[in-house]
């Protein structure tokens, strides 16, 4: 519990100091004022890096993909759809979601996890999205008081404390700093602004072919489940989107004005939570007696089936895992992934016939990125030659339509290393760290390049790009790149 309530008390305080150190301009009456699309993106990108920087951000394939996609049904169908959007999970049990200026939407799995349906999940999203469209965020920051150092010091000081200590107080403590910290910060949503991204939210829900009682029917699991029950306090330190009866009593309401159709849902839903639910399990979770009480009452599920066969396969039980997944009838549209983990099993079972398995899957979906990034994932942790030639070939593959994307160059870095090219090596993690805001890191790997043999077109690549990232390097940044390298001396 500790370390889950650290990982959010240390997003929070990033998120702080992203707006502390980012200096708003002066805006005039506050309470008229919103912040300009252009500040708006500064924050975004700001904070999105800052996510990758401290693995906030859920990398795993499959996962990223569906929120993308998810999001983005909803997007079209808001009160802006020509609003740029990026939507990313969290890997932290915390029944919460978040969304930030610019059109920033987070995701913890612990909220994922909650969700019973489609529907359920798309409407917390779509409440998220009309905060974003209707300027909640931005009114709010534009309000926000400059001056944070000192909570921040003391929030950072209750972090170390809590560190060093044994008291089982220390939790409690932590949250109830975020609390005060959230507080300050002015991130807590009003009651108007909840109301009417709820109203917004609903009709998006409705209008992208989600069941609009998804939302309500949401909120108010979320009431039951926490009522009278002192275990669930904690969450409501850290709640930003406050509920009520009144609230869920009013979202329940407006369902009166939308006429009843069948909900249009995707089919992966279910898979790609038990995904979730297995990629994020501790080693407290007895998820093989969970999946197979769940496969006693219901053994129809395919979705239990592949999350069985997907923890095996993480426990590395590969022979048990691949008895299970041939017993799987995975309709259609995660046929993809079933047949990933698959090639998976097979490549434990016999490593010699893997590379011939993933030329025909990736052959057999050539649009697929998703299957190129789990093969990519497999082939990096291989070092022959013809594997990473593969990989190279895949990864650039996805760099073409994702060039922004660190963790694709984090692979591509790996796979040349293997490849035995240190400097296109050094050239992709550079372009990593130029991706995540760490300009400093990244020039200095590349002047460090410069002292290796370079023909002249690596050269002048090199160049150009020193020259580019050395003026977007800022002061601070310097400055403490500058002292930790002073401090390795």
């Amino acid at each position: 519990m500790k370390e889950k309530l650290l990982l959010l008390l240390l997003f929070i305080i990033i998120s702080a100091h992203a707006q502390n150190t980012l200096k708003l301009p002066d805006l005039g009456n506050p309470s008229d004022q919103v912040l300009s699309p252009d500040e708006e993106l500064i924050y975004r990108k700001s904070i999105r890096q800052q996510m990758y920087q401290y693995n906030f951000m859920m990398d795993d394939p499959v996962v990223t993909d569906y929120v993308h996609h998810l999001g983005y049904r909803l997007v079209p169908f808001s009160e802006d759809p020509q609003q740029n959007f990026e939507f990313h999970l969290i890997p932290a049990d915390v029944i919460n979601a978040s969304a930030y200026p610019g059109g920033l939407v987070v995701i913890y799995s612990g909220l994922l996890l909650e969700t019973d349906n489609e529907s359920e999940l798309a409407g917390v999203v779509a409440h998220e999205i009309a905060h974003v469209t209707q300027r909640h965020i931005s009114r709010m920051m534009a309000k926000q008081k400059k001056s944070i150092a000192p909570l921040l010091l003391g929030m950072v000081a209750a972090v170390a404390a809590a560190q060093s200590s044994s008291s089982g107080d220390a939790p409690i403590a932590i949250a109830a700093s975020m609390q005060a910290l959230q507080a300050q910060l002015q991130i807590n949503f009003t009651r108007y602004h909840e109301y009417e991204a709820d109203r917004v939210g609903i009709s998006t829900l409705y209008a992208s072919g989600y069941d609009p009682r998804g939302m309500a029917t949401f909120f108010e699991k979320l009431m039951q489940k926490h009522r009278g029950d002192p275990r669930y306090q904690l969450p409501e330190y850290l709640s930003t989107h406050p509920l009520s009866v009144h609230r869920v009593t009013e979202a329940k309401n407006r369902l009166k004005n939308y006429q009843v159709k069948e909900s249009q849902t995707t089919g992966l839903y279910p898979f790609i939570k038990e995904r979730v639910r297995v990629l994020t399990a501790t080693e407290s979770d007895d998820l093989k007696s969970f999946y197979q009480k769940s496969m006693n009452l219901e053994p129809s599920k395919p979705e239990m089936q592949y999350g069985l066969a997907l923890h095996l396969y993480h426990q590395n039980k590969f022979d048990e895992a691949k008895t299970v997944l041939s017993q799987l009838k995975a309709p259609p549209v995660v046929q993809p992934i079933v047949s990933v983990l698959s090639v998976k099993i097979a490549h434990q079972l016999n490593p010699k016939k893997s590379l011939d398995d993933v030329k025909a899957l990736v052959d057999r979906y050539p649009q697929n990125d998703v299957v190129k990034a789990l093969m990519t994932q497999m082939l990096i942790k291989k070092t022959d030659l013809d594997s990473a030639g593969l990989a190279i070939d895949l990864l650039r593959n996805l760099l073409i339509e994702h060039e922004s994307n660190p963790t694709y160059h984090d692979w591509l870095s790996i796979a040349y290393y293997n490849a035995l090219k240190p400097v296109d090596s050094g050239l992709s993690l550079a372009k990593k760290e130029h991706f995540l805001g760490r300009n400093y890191r990244a020039v200095r790997i590349l002047k460090n390049l410069k002292k290796q043999q370079l023909d002249y077109y690596q050269l002048a690549e090199i160049d150009a790009m020193i020259a580019q990232w050395e003026s977007l390097i800022t002061e601070d940044e310097y400055n403490q790149e500058s002292q930790a390298d002073r401090r390795a001396l």
